[in-house]
């Protein structure tokens, strides 16, 4: 193993070579980072084969990252532009980003509601069939140690058990 091969790969270098897949050449971030051409290739080739392990959430938390970047950086431009139409443009720029990361904001809140949602819903059923479960296991011993019907406790059970749930939609 080579003395770069040792190197640890700190953040800042990363995000340079992160940033700069498919836009910079890897001599251009070899560049930029300090780093051999051919370190510079091998991290570029251990990120890219790592987005198969990022999940979806990660993925959209670095798009909002970079979205959010752009847009502070339209801002940043509009703030300092000369004239009108360059303001302008950095303008509108600056309001397509915030407008695009609103809606993923949305939508991400969307997905998680939807889940919590699902999880909810999983939870009322295993509720119900726990409930389920434990009140026929309850009548059948009741039925035989008291010779009471099951039939009818069923019928005393359902007699307040619809009432009860009418209370709790109120």
């Amino acid at each position: 193993m080579n003395d770069l091969e040792e190197i640890e790969i700190d953040s800042r270098i990363e995000n340079i070579i992160w940033r700069g897949i498919g836009r910079k050449s890897v001599r251009k971030m070899a560049e930029e980072t300090g780093l051999s051409v051919e370190r510079v290739a091998q991290i570029r080739t251990q990120l890219i084969e790592g987005v198969d392990e990022i999940t979806l959430d990660m993925k959209r938390s670095k798009l909002l990252a970079d979205l959010q970047e752009i847009a502070d950086k339209a801002r940043e431009g509009f703030d300092s532009a000369d004239d009108t139409d360059s303001g302008s443009k950095m303008l509108t720029a600056w309001i397509g980003a915030l407008k695009t990361i609103l809606g993923e904001m949305r939508q991400i809140e969307k997905s998680n509601t939807g889940a919590i949602d699902a999880l909810n819903q999983m939870r009322i059923r295993e509720l119900m069939r726990l409930i389920d479960l434990t009140v026929a296991k309850t009548f059948a011993v009741l039925s035989e140690r008291h010779g009471l019907e099951e039939d009818e406790m069923y019928e005393i059970f359902q007699g307040f058990l619809k009432p009860a749930a009418m209370e709790l939609q109120e």
